[in-house]
């Protein structure tokens, strides 16, 4: 039976939840908007993300963080969920990194995945 599973997140920032959406090619909608599950039941969220036309995930703000919404039972990308859910985390992570180094005068000089899936960043600054 299909239904929807909320995940809790850290994500805060709409601006890196952005750029973490773009960065794993997924288009995206900021809107208040329903997402259908196999059932046809609807459950509101604040983002809807999309792939190849069709709505994959919502998220849904809380006032503090995001929740990430989807039906499982409809998942039907290559990966499993969950890897898919960590996948969007360490972006978004990454991405986090990125931007506070850069607001602190630092260059980003390397960025490798490394065969664990792990990201090494290299960052420097010049004084």
């Amino acid at each position: 039976m299909s239904h929807f599973s909320c995940i809790k997140t850290s994500i805060k920032s709409l601006k890196i939840l952005q750029k973490t959406l773009e960065d794993l090619k997924f288009t995206y909608s900021i809107k208040k908007s329903y997402l259908k599950n196999g059932n046809g039941e609807l459950e509101y969220v604040d983002i809807i993300a999309q792939k190849e036309n069709n709505d994959i995930l919502g998220f849904l703000w809380n006032g503090e963080e995001y929740t990430f919404i989807a039906d499982l039972e409809l998942w039907q990308d290559k990966i499993p969920v969950q890897n898919f859910i960590e996948k969007i985390l360490q972006q978004y992570a990454l991405n986090s990194i990125i931007k506070e180094s850069h607001n602190a005068g630092f260059q980003e000089i390397q960025k490798e995945t490394l065969q664990d899936g792990s990201i090494k960043l290299i960052v420097q600054r010049w004084i």
